[in-house]
Parts: structure tokens; C-alpha cells; sequence
């Protein structure tokens, strides 16, 4: 008997993005973290300096293939017989895993290296897989998907902060969530082949994500096995360069902070920035989780053609990180770019909101997802140049764990709403959204202009962001 259920949402995700300038420390290396411009007797990494790093690339990009594939509850609803508001708690679960790996991922950097990052964060990719495999009980399910979250949150964390510190490293973090894009448009697909089909049942699924994590925790440790200690470095010796106007009248240029969070979030751009964050990835993730629900319950669309625009719209995501990513810094002005990218987003959605017409629909919702992929990463890059370096860990720590909250939020509030008043408020719900995050942007505070040209504490190349 097939277990599927229209109305539960394909994908749900909380993803957490920490930037924290980590570097692997290998027995008788003395590599220490920061850039390129502010310690240039000591370059950043490159990914294809040595083989070790090629293939530890591979690795990280391979292991976000499955943190991606991860945000997926597919059939949840006719099995547990649950309702929208019930089903939402997945939506949140994940969200305590990833609040928890943020508290505790420079500890075990400290103690145990990427080789422990390998070890702990796939291994509970694999356990939390096998346990869902036997389909226990609904309060069973939300505290194993609270351990999925716990090891999303430590690769998640850690390979961004290893791609992170690299040379070119904007490039490459938009190829690395390209990664995380792929499996998350990999997953609705395969599921839903796999029980409409071949008519597995949706817990049965989770034996080919457990496949698939085996294999990331093999790639993971045996490339990390010799990265045995890190250690992070945060120095201020370019903050001058990089501070905007608000945060120059809150801190000395020059000063270490006591509490870096609190200075942090005493600056009015780490605010805007976290907000904004919370919102998009809240837009990003109740798109991707509930348009499968809107299409099938409100526009009568199969199963599987529901599966298939869902897939297209992980996948649009996925292409426009990688394309939009090297497309932006040839922008005078990147700020500008994000809003062109933020103005198409909203056409895209009205489109798809009027037009009830399902070869319209698939175009509308893929090319909405690939305008929404670099947004992610431009924020980021956004608060790096509007802070001093000695805050770059704290603030951008605090504005991705606030965006993985949005990314628990927003969808709740979307299955709680859609109960009441049905899955049609989607639409209102996430151009309200798209229309906030226009807004956000347009109030983050001017960068100060220099005489000298600042260069981007990201990606090691001169800033184009106005």
C-alpha cells in the first residue's frame, strides 16, 4: 500500500553557517588562520596546493551533498496520522541539533581536529539514519532528527570554516553550497521515485541516506585523518580598512574586545544582517519545503510532478550559487547586484502566484531559486566587510545561527497558518517575506569609503562592494 501524503512538506532544513576562521594544524605545521591581505607572510591555503587538500575538497563537497539530502521528511503525515501544525515540529527539530553543535564546535576543533569533525558529525549522520529506518514512534522521530541536526550542525560548521579561510574562498563556498543544493534537490527526486514507483515506504528511504552517509564517513576521515588539532586567529590588523561608519563610532579601531559577541551585536549591521538572514533562509527553506504540499493539494499536480518542480527548484538554487557566484564580483557594486537578484526573486514569485499553469510554474519556481542561491553567501560577505576583523567570528557566528532559526521558524509558522486557513497562504507568506528581506537590505549601513580600495576579508580579493 503506497505511504505517501500530499499533505506534508518534501524537504525541511535548518541550516546553521558558521565562518569561523579555522585551520587544521598537521604535526609540525604552524599554519595560522586569517588572510591574505592582513598576514602576507603567511598565505592562505589553496585547494589545489597539495593533493591532501584536493582530495579533502572532494570530501567536504561530497559530505554536503548528504547534509543537503539530510533536510527531507517525506510521508510523514498519512503514516503518523498527523496534521500540518504536527508535521511542522520536524521543521523545528533539527534547529536544537544545529543550536547545539554551535555551542560545542570550537571545543571539539580544540580537542579532537577535523579528524574528530569526521569522525562525531558522520557518524551521527549514520546512527540517526539507521534509527529512522525503523519508524518509531512520532516523539522518537523528532529527538533523532534533533541528533541528524547535531551532526548537520558540526560538518556544516566546520567545512565552511576550512573552505572559509581559503584562498579564493568565496568561489569556493559557492560551489560548496552548491554541493548542499544538489543533495537537497536529489532527495525529493529519489524519494519520490522510490515510493510512488517502486513503492518503498518513506521510512525505507532513509537505508539509501544511511548508503550514502557510510560513504561520507569513509571520504571524511580517511581525508582528514591526519588533521589532528586546530586552532583559530583572529586579528585586527586590517579592522581600519574594514570598519563601516556605525561601527567605527562604537568601537576603537584597534581594540580587543572583552566579549565579542556582545560588541558585536552593539553594531547596528550585525543586526541587519542577522535579520536578513533569518528571513531568507526562512523564504528559501518554505519554498522548498511546502511548494510540493501547495501543488498537489491546491493545484491537483501528481505526486510526481510535484517531486520533479521541486527538484527543479533545489537545483536552480544550486546552479545560481555556482553561476551567480563568480557573476557578482564583476558588479561595480554588489550591493546592487543582491537587489537586482532580490527584485527578481519577487517578479518570479508573482509570476507563479497569478499564472495557474504548471509549465510556467516549473520555469517560475527554478529560476526563483536560482536567483535566491548567492543571496546566502553575499550577506555573509556583506558583514565581514562592514566589521573589524576581531568580530568577524562572533557576528557572523550570530547571524547564521539566527538565519538557521528562521529556517525552523518560518516553515512552522507556515504549516500551523495552513491548517487554519489552508496551504494557499504560502503565497502571501513568502512574498511577505521577499518584500522584508528587500527592505533589510536596503537598510544595512554604507561601508566607508577608503582612499585605498579595501580588500575583501572573505575572499582575499579587492572588495567591489560600494
Amino acid at each position: 500500500m503506497l505511504e505517501t501524503d500530499s499533505t506534508t512538506p518534501l524537504l525541511s532544513s535548518s541550516r546553521y553557517e558558521s565562518y569561523v576562521a579555522y585551520q587544521t594544524i598537521g604535526p609540525g605545521q604552524n599554519i595560522p588562520a586569517g588572510d591574505d591581505f592582513c598576514n602576507p607572510e603567511h598565505p592562505s591555503e589553496k585547494w589545489n596546493e597539495s593533493p591532501t587538500n584536493f582530495w579533502r575538497v572532494l570530501a567536504t563537497f561530497y559530505s554536503f551533498i548528504v547534509v543537503g539530502a539530510n533536510d527531507g521528511a517525506y510521508g510523514l503525515g498519512r503514516y503518523y496520522d498527523a496534521d500540518y501544525t504536527t508535521v511542522s515540529v520536524v521543521f523545528l527539530s533539527p534547529f536544537i541539533g544545529y543550536a547545539i553543535a554551535a555551542l560545542g564546535n570550537s571545543w571539539v576543533h580544540e580537542r579532537f581536529g577535523q579528524r574528530g569533525i569526521a569522525l562525531i558529525g558522520t557518524g551521527m549522520h549514520i546512527v540517526s539514519y539507521l534509527a529512522t529506518t525503523q519508524h518509531p514512534p512520532y516523539p522518537v522521530l523528532i529527538a533523532i532528527f534533533i541528533l541528524s541536526g547535531l551532526g548537520n550542525g558540526i560538518v556544516d560548521a566546520s567545512w565552511n570554516a576550512w573552505i572559509g579561510a581559503m584562498h579564493n574562498s568565496s568561489q569556493l563556498m559557492g560551489i560548496l553550497h552548491a554541493f548542499y543544493g544538489l543533495g537537497a534537490a536529489l532527495a525529493p527526486l529519489t524519494a519520490t521515485y522510490l515510493i510512488t514507483d517502486r513503492h518503498w515506504k518513506w521510512y525505507e528511504f532513509y537505508y539509501v541516506m544511511a548508503s550514502a552517509a557510510g560513504l561520507e564517513f569513509v571520504t571524511s576521515v580517511a581525508a582528514f585523518w591526519s588533521a589532528r588539532g586546530s586552532t583559530s586567529k583572529d586579528s585586527d590588523a586590517c579592522a581600519d580598512e574594514t570598519l563601516s561608519p556605525d561601527s567605527s563610532d562604537t568601537l576603537a579601531a584597534n581594540a580587543l574586545p572583552k566579549n565579542p559577541t556582545l560588541e558585536s551585536l552593539r553594531i547596528p549591521s550585525t543586526w541587519v544582517i542577522s535579520l536578513f538572514l533569518f528571513v531568507y533562509v526562512g523564504v528559501e527553506v518554505t519554498i522548498g519545503g511546502w511548494v510540493f504540499t501547495f501543488l498537489v493539494d491546491l493545484r491537483n499536480t501528481p505526486l510526481s510532478v510535484a517531486g520533479v518542480v521541486t527538484f527543479t527548484y533545489w537545483g536552480g538554487l544550486t546552479v545560481g550559487r555556482v553561476c551567480l557566484g563568480f557573476l557578482t564580483p564583476f558588479f561595480k557594486r554588489q550591493r546592487l547586484a543582491v537587489l537586482l537578484y532580490l527584485a527578481a526573486c519577487i517578479t518570479l514569485h508573482l509570476v507563479f502566484c497569478v499564472v495557474d499553469d504548471l509549465r510556467l510554474s516549473v520555469i517560475a519556481v527554478t529560476l526563483l531559486g536560482f536567483f535566491l542561491g548567492p543571496l546566502y553567501p553575499e550577506a555573509v560577505i556583506a558583514q565581514a566587510k562592514l566589521l573589524p576583523k576581531s568580530l568577524h567570528v562572533a557576528a557572523v557566528g550570530f547571524a547564521c545561527a539566527l538565519g538557521s532559526a528562521g529556517g525552523s521558524v518560518f516553515p512552522f509558522i507556515t504549516g500551523a497558518t495552513a491548517k487554519a486557513y489552508g496551504i494557499r497562504v504560502l503565497q502571501p507568506a513568502v512574498l511577505a517575506m521577499l518584500v522584508l528581506c528587500l527592505t533589510l537590505w536596503l537598510a544595512l549601513p554604507a561601508q566607508r569609503r577608503n582612499d585605498k580600495k579595501p580588500v575583501s576579508p572573505v575572499s582575499g580579493t579587492p572588495s567591489v562592494l560600494a
